[in-house]
């Protein structure tokens, strides 16, 4: 049996606080700038909670690992021990105006998924906001480094198959993206694919680097001809050349936009203002 308090334990192992969720994920305070009642599931230590609280939200979270709770309680964090499914349950329908969540649904198979999204949209009011964040499945740094990191992950979501969940669940309208604040130069400034970044920002190949203009007056004189030369019998078969150049750069730059995008990915989805009776969506 999974001790009760092993999330914990491996969050401090790491180097894991509540000030690395509120650096990480102040991204998404905007998107729920219109929602003053939040929940935050599987709120680890705090750090998220204490930022809307911070920004005048009436904030809560729940977790079900006993030393994160305490944690969270020892900075005056408002977090309920309990467990995420059995809470959302135990919610009054439209009590809720947004639900925020980092970093749960990978340790959920997709049943249990789904009737989480159906609760959330349960406990939200109408017009109210679910946010899912998650290891993105499109950057070669979660599959290298962060998802296999963490004893508890059991899948991989790929943030439009969230949103098709919460669609399938009765929301209205979903949208995805990533989180720009968790690139892997960030995230991991040790890690070999950091480097990738100085390829992406690499300059464009330019001929008159080859020979630069001089600035003495004679040499200046002397290299106006050799430019005329190399212009008219050298650049022809240098241009073959230095367009294969550039086009490797841009294929070698494409490859790192590629593969080096943010390891947080998310999907947020939108319940509609009027719910009608014979809503097109299913139930758990």
């Amino acid at each position: 049996m999974t001790p009760s308090d092993l999330d914990y334990a491996f969050l401090k192992y790491i180097g894991v606080n509540p000030s690395v969720a509120e650096a990480v994920h102040r991204f998404y305070l905007p998107f729920l700038a219109e929602y003053p009642h939040v929940l935050d599931l599987g709120s680890g230590m705090g750090g998220f909670v204490k930022l809307l609280c911070d920004a005048g939200k009436d904030a809560y979270g729940i977790d079900s690992d006993p030393g994160c709770v305490a944690e969270a309680r020892a900075l005056g964090v408002p977090v309920v021990d309990a467990d995420i499914i059995d809470h959302l349950r135990s919610l009054e329908e439209g009590s809720l105006d947004a639900i925020f969540s980092a970093h749960l649904v990978e340790h959920l198979p997709y049943n249990v998924v789904l009737d989480l999204i159906q609760l959330a949209h349960r406990a939200l009011r109408p017009g109210g906001r679910l946010i899912l964040a998650t290891p993105n499945p499109r950057a070669l740094i979660s599959h290298l480094e962060f998802y296999h990191y963490h004893f508890g992950h059991v899948a991989m979501y790929q943030p439009e198959l969230l949103a098709f969940f919460m669609t399938y669940c009765g929301f209205s309208r979903t949208q995805t993206g990533e989180n720009p604040d968790t690139s892997p130069d960030r995230m991991a400034p040790n890690h070999p694919l950091a480097g990738l970044s100085v390829v992406d920002e690499m300059p464009p190949l330019r001929h008159d680097t080859v020979l630069p203009r001089p600035s003495h007056l004679i040499r200046r004189l002397i290299w106006y001809p050799k430019m005329w030369l190399i212009h008219w019998l050298v650049q022809p078969y240098t241009d073959r050349v230095m367009g294969r150049l550039s086009t490797a750069e841009m294929r070698l730059q494409l490859l790192a936009k590629t593969v080096n995008r943010p390891f947080e990915c998310y999907a947020i989805g939108d319940k509609a203002l009027e719910e009608t009776s014979g809503a097109d969506h299913h139930h758990p």
